[in-house]
């Protein structure tokens, strides 16, 4: 995707040669500094072996308790890892799940995606288009959840209803084995956690950066090098590349103010086409309602492969069919967005 989005970048400036001048404008270095942030953060969580002791205790349990249970665990886990990288813990562990009681995971892996969208929802950090959001608006991390903890929870029982025609993953419970945990990496991360909120609230997003970075190298150096650098160069690009194509749709008048209703199904469809943090990024300088944008572009984060970025790694790691993908993922997002369309239309969300 980084190579797409370079040549993206080389045909914008060769339309337009002041481009060059104007890209760097475009990048958001707060939502860039704290994607780093809070990379580093979700790697030292993973090595405390804190999720790891949580999926054996899954594992030991059977029946409908089990998926409810995978559904509720990916959802937290994205809201505290982002769905990216929730999801490369996520996907292995369902496949090994029910490669040990014997069922097919392919279902379960489509719903396990959506509830990695959904729960990264919840937080100003659980994925790309949140963190842009929350720095571009500078919106309060309370008030930020007062927003996003509703979506969360209709968005949490309508996947919950969407899993109840799964088999129960297997009846009987899997045999698992202890897993050891370093507390000091996991308290490490949650008080990170809590200071990267601290001061991006208050607008001091690369001091966050300086200290979280520091705090890795003295608790566990190996995670420094665990730095995903195609994955910022490719934010950067996105920022540069959909920022020109803001800038272009605007002045040809294409893309009107957008507020309420319509800034919310305009964001959701406009996701389902090009990606929902592209999206995002098209449509920030368009509409001063970030409340219906941000509902609207995590509601986009479902539906067709598309979507998210999230969507396409489960399609990799797993190698799941993209029919078998689409079975699921199109009508749960067409509910979801009668829902929100319609608390939208009457005034009652977001």
């Amino acid at each position: 995707m980084l190579s797409t989005l370079i040549l993206v970048y080389v045909l914008l400036l060769v339309l337009d040669p002041s481009f060059l001048y104007r890209s760097p404008s475009y990048v958001n270095l707060e939502a860039i500094s704290l994607i780093l942030s809070f990379m580093l953060v979700s790697k030292l969580m993973d090595v405390s072996g804190v999720f790891s002791r949580v999926s054996t205790w899954i594992l030991s349990l059977g029946g409908r308790k089990r998926v409810i249970l995978l559904l509720i665990t990916s959802e937290l886990v994205a809201a505290l890892l982002m769905n990216d990288t929730a999801l490369f813990f996520l996907i292995p562990l369902v496949v090994t799940l029910y490669r040990m009681t014997g069922g097919d995971p392919s279902d379960m892996l489509v719903l396990v995606t959506i509830g990695a969208n959904v729960g990264s929802a919840l937080t100003p950090f659980g994925n790309p288009q949140n963190i842009i959001i929350w720095s571009h608006f500078h919106v309060h991390a309370i008030s930020f959840l007062r927003v996003t903890f509703p979506f969360f929870l209709l968005s949490s029982v309508l996947l919950i209803i969407f899993s109840l025609r799964l088999p129960g993953a297997g009846e009987g419970p899997a045999r698992v084995v202890s897993i050891r945990m370093d507390l000091r990496s996991g308290v490490s991360a949650v008080l990170l956690l809590a200071v990267n909120l601290v001061l991006a609230s208050y607008g001091y997003y690369l001091v966050g950066v300086v200290v979280t970075l520091l705090v890795s190298l003295l608790v566990r150096r190996e995670v420094i090098r665990g730095i995903d650098i195609p994955l910022l160069a490719m934010f950067a690009f996105l920022f540069m590349d959909f920022g020109q194509l803001s800038h272009i749709l605007g002045s040809m008048g294409i893309i009107p103010p957008l507020e309420g209703v319509t800034a919310l199904a305009a964001s959701a469809l406009l996701s389902q086409v090009i990606s929902n943090v592209p999206a995002t990024i098209t449509l920030l300088n368009h509409t001063t309602d970030w409340r219906s944008l941000l509902v609207g572009v995590n509601l986009g984060g479902t539906g067709l492969i598309v979507g998210s970025m999230a969507n396409f790694i489960t399609l990799r790691i797993a190698n799941l069919k993209l029919g078998r993908f689409h079975r699921i993922s199109v009508p749960y997002f067409l509910a979801s967005a009668a829902v929100f369309i319609c608390l939208a239309w009457a005034g009652i969300y977001p």
